[in-house]
């Protein structure tokens, strides 16, 4: 197989314009903080149990500190010369609460706060953006206007080793070594993205890298660009990120990511067998099925949308 009919293809992928739908980039609007943990909704369950191990961490701290000054009071204190009363034990003594006090004020400002769930649930995101506003404005102003905030790996597929394991395939893990390199030298969080998602950290931890940012649902390049973009702006939204894929893959997952609102810097992952500069060789059908396999999902992309993409994981 020649390689000049791969590389024929690519300049023509390579030609598909990539617009950035702003609808929906509005909703990607990020500082390039991104969120690696989930942190519970105020009013939830989990935020209402995460606030009551609050308030009994601060009622056993104050206990702790009650102990430790009802023990100082019982130690002998040099007792006042004009009098003979130990002044400064009555001193601290008048001004320590009783624990029956300490306990009963942590409740009440237990209950105080559990009341103001749902005015504090309408107001968080507001109040949050207000706060916030100058710390995230020098955030904006240090950041580059070409700088991402996430690297995303797209899956390519996974097989089975020697033992019959499932692991990455030759394809995805020429994309995990990218993506190492890359957080070596651009140490951003790691997204990836793919039914091959827990696999592919698999291979990762083994690398001693941990990427936070995972979306295992997705089950083609349109559901990889619609899941990531939604995980993304629950995390606090990332207008740009770095995409690794391999190089035929790379035009079309632009370009869906674009509808979704988020603009991509290509990061291309080599493929498993490079293909020769001149003589036709079988290591160039690799590429040749490839860029056809790419052409055509582009042709059906363009002329008939995303026919198999779901809307939500």
């Amino acid at each position: 197989m020649s390689p000049f009919y791969a590389r024929a293809i690519l300049w023509g992928l390579n030609k598909i314009p990539v617009t950035v739908n702003q609808v929906a980039a509005a909703s990607q609007k990020g500082d390039g903080r991104i969120e690696e943990v989930d942190q519970p909704e105020p009013g939830s369950p989990e935020w209402q149990q995460q606030q009551q191990q609050i308030a009994e961490q601060q009622a056993q701290q104050l206990l702790k500190e009650f102990d430790q000054q009802e023990a100082a009071q019982k130690d002998p204190q040099p007792k006042d010369s004009a009098n003979g009363t130990t002044s400064e034990s009555t001193d601290k003594a008048q001004n320590v609460p009783s624990l029956a006090e300490t306990l009963a004020k942590l409740q009440d400002d237990y209950l105080q706060d559990s009341s103001q769930v749902q005015k504090q649930s309408a107001n968080a995101a507001s109040n949050h953006t207000d706060s916030n506003q100058p710390a995230k404005q020098n955030i904006a102003k240090k950041l580059n206007k070409n700088q991402a905030h996430v690297i995303v790996v797209l899956g390519g597929g996974l097989g089975r080793d020697a033992m019959h394991n499932i692991v990455v395939n030759a394809y995805t893990r020429m994309r995990l070594e990218k993506a190492v390199r890359q957080k070596q030298h651009n140490p951003l969080p790691i997204l990836l993205s793919g039914v091959e998602a827990p696999y592919m950290q698999n291979w990762l931890k083994a690398h001693q890298v941990d990427a936070r940012l995972m979306e295992n649902r997705s089950m083609n390049t349109c559901e990889n660009t619609r899941f990531s973009a939604l995980l993304l702006q629950k995390k606090g939204g990332a207008p740009r990120v770095e995409l690794i894929t391999d190089a035929y893959h790379m035009p079309r997952a632009r370009r869906l990511f674009a509808m979704n609102g988020i603009d991509t810097i290509p990061v291309v992952a080599p493929l498993p067998n490079a293909p020769t500069r001149w003589k036709p060789s079988k290591s160039n059908l690799m590429h040749s099925r490839r860029a056809t396999y790419e052409a055509i999902a582009s042709i059906r992309d363009l002329w008939f949308g995303e026919t198999n993409c779901r809307e939500v994981p």
